[in-house]
């Protein structure tokens, strides 16, 4: 009898432990329409939803470290929502690399050509949750930011 409820509470742990290390999901659709609706941008952004292809032309990712992904690109303003949903945690990792090194890329092009477009990409939002990635460039990040939030939490 002892060793059966000490195998049965060993189950238990461990079915409770599996559970926590799964994460939370994130709806990228919903994620993505309430910030291109948001105010933290300069125009609405669901008009700039790119074709798919695009963000891997952009990002130059390779396809099998990403299981979904979301673009929405505003060429004037330098805007961007770029969500991702990584095959893992390396992978997301990975994608948080590119990203990072698009903020740079994009300062060093723009600081010329658009000078008012730095201060938006030095204030982009890098997270990485689990196997999501969001990364965000908006003129107000602090409204971006808030959206982000209230899907993370």
């Amino acid at each position: 009898m002892k060793r059966a409820i000490i195998c049965l509470l060993t189950v238990v742990m461990i079915l409770s432990l599996s559970a926590c290390g799964g994460g939370k999901d994130v709806d990228l659709q919903a994620l993505a329409g309430d910030l291109a609706a948001s105010a933290a941008f300069t125009e609405d952004m669901s008009q700039y939803a790119a074709a798919p292809g695009v963000a891997k032309g952009l990002y130059q990712y390779e396809d099998a470290d990403v299981e979904e992904c979301l673009l929405y690109c505003n060429p004037t303003s330098a805007e961007e929502i770029f969500l991702a949903k990584a095959t893992g945690e390396d992978a997301a990792k990975t994608l948080e690399g590119i990203c990072s090194a698009r903020v740079e890329n994009q300062i060093s092009w723009l600081q010329n050509y658009t000078p008012d477009a730095v201060p938006r990409l030095e204030n982009a939002i890098l997270t990485v949750e689990g196997n999501y990635v969001i990364f965000v460039v908006a003129n107000d990040a602090a409204a971006a930011q808030s959206v982000v939030d209230g899907y993370l939490k």
